[in-house]
């Protein structure tokens, strides 16, 4: 098995998490009503009906009567900065990125001094994959305080990082960190950074630092995990592991990451017994059937029913899983049954053409099936694809951690 192949199939979900979080250095909504002389609203202030309508629907769930409210509320005249910016905040904690745009839009329309509007902005305009509209939204704040100059710092290296621009997105995160190193996303996206350019060490040191001021994170504690283990501190990862899992029981991507060091250590008694705790969760994490099934595998488990079942869960939730279907390969060649186990490993390399292990078991099952053309064809892959295994698995890992960050992804699709 690839160890760099699953960490790379695991990057987008487990980072998935923390990405939709609100990037943290611009004032609070109460800060900037306060730093710029903004009022509280009393009575029915303008918009109030309309923006009482909104939270209404969202709270409901009921997005179509969302919009139409949103339309209505922003037909309204004096609308305060304070509501608009709450309004839009929680437009954007339903995904409704492009209502949440129209808001900021005229918050920096009808307040220009608002920082927020400005910030906030940006931040919906990167979800919506338009990081160009983004950089131009942070270049039109036409003065700063020292703190918002270094949250304006920290966002340019986000959306920075999206158009892969690495050398100045490390500049601009390195810079936001040094200024305020208690900000918790800072920390995490410059760790993730300097992950992202295979700077391990440099990645270790900065989530521990991070997790000085953010002792509980588990969000730290995993960056923190995965740059251990990709600098080769798989004993370290695995500790590391253990104490998030201490701390937080149900934080299913720190079980993932346990489990697949402690498989990749050898350790596959206890990768096979955290995987399977992990597997008692009421929503347990994909990847967990996928390493619980390849620990029972490299037990030389008779349970084959387990292991099918486990593959085709990880199947049917992760997408394009070619090492799933080499895995199931394994299992029905176990059973003896071939035929299924060669379809298996043509659909391994349909999802994944690059994976070398699975042409070479093709190469062998169509030899002995006597299909020497395809025996040829199958060996012959493999053979190109071994001498560029390292090339091809660093060239993944960068990729992939673009696609946690949302640098590759498609765009966000709006319910």
């Amino acid at each position: 098995m690839s160890h760099w192949l699953l960490i790379l199939l695991m990057l987008p979900t487990v980072m998935e998490a923390r990405i939709g979080r609100k990037p943290q250095g611009a004032p609070t909504r109460q800060n900037a009503a306060i730093e710029f002389g903004g009022k509280a609203e009393s009575g029915q202030a303008p918009g109030t009906h309309w923006a009482n309508q909104i939270e209404s629907a969202l709270a409901k769930g009921d997005l179509a009567a969302t919009r139409r409210f949103v339309s209505s509320f922003l037909e309204e005249p004096g609308l305060a900065a304070d509501t608009l910016l709450r309004i839009g905040i929680s437009l954007t904690q339903h995904d409704l990125y492009s209502e949440a745009s129209a808001v900021f839009e005229r918050c920096i329309k009808d307040h220009p001094e608002v920082f927020e509007g400005y910030y906030n902005l940006s931040l919906a305009q990167l979800a919506l994959q338009r990081p160009q509209d983004a950089l131009a939204s942070l270049a039109r704040i036409p003065h700063t305080s020292p703190p918002e100059e270094v949250a304006r710092t920290y966002l340019r290296g986000k959306i920075e990082l999206a158009l892969q621009r690495d050398a100045e997105a490390e500049r601009d995160l390195s810079m936001a960190f040094k200024g305020a190193p208690q900000e918790e996303n800072f920390g995490l996206d410059l760790g993730t950074c300097y992950i992202r350019e295979q700077k391990y060490q440099p990645a270790v040191e900065v989530f521990q630092r991070a997790l000085g001021f953010h002792k509980n994170s588990p969000f730290l504690g995993l960056g923190l995990a995965l740059a251990q283990y990709l600098g080769g501190l798989v004993d370290e990862s695995i500790e590391t592991c253990g104490g998030l899992l201490s701390a937080h029981p149900d934080f299913s991507p720190a079980r993932v990451m346990m489990a697949f060091a402690l498989y990749i250590r050898g350790r596959i008694v206890e990768a096979a017994k955290v995987s399977a705790q992990g597997l008692s969760d009421p929503r347990p994490f994909p990847y967990l059937y996928y390493i619980h099934a390849v620990s029972l595998l490299k037990l030389q488990s008779d349970d084959y029913d387990t292991m099918e079942n486990d593959l085709a869960q990880a199947i049917r939730e992760i997408p394009r899983c070619g090492l799933c279907y080499l895995s199931l390969s394994k299992v029905h060649q176990r059973k003896g049954d071939m035929a299924t186990a060669t379809v298996d490993l043509e659909k391994a390399v349909a999802q994944d053409p690059a994976l070398s292990e699975a042409w070479y078991n093709l190469a062998k099952v169509y030899e002995k099936a006597g299909r020497n053309d395809e025996t040829q064809i199958a060996r012959k892959r493999f053979e190109e694809l071994k001498e560029n295994k390292a090339n091809r698995e660093t060239e993944i890992l960068r990729n992939e951690f673009l696609k946690a960050l949302g640098g590759e992804s498609s765009p966000k699709q709006e319910p």
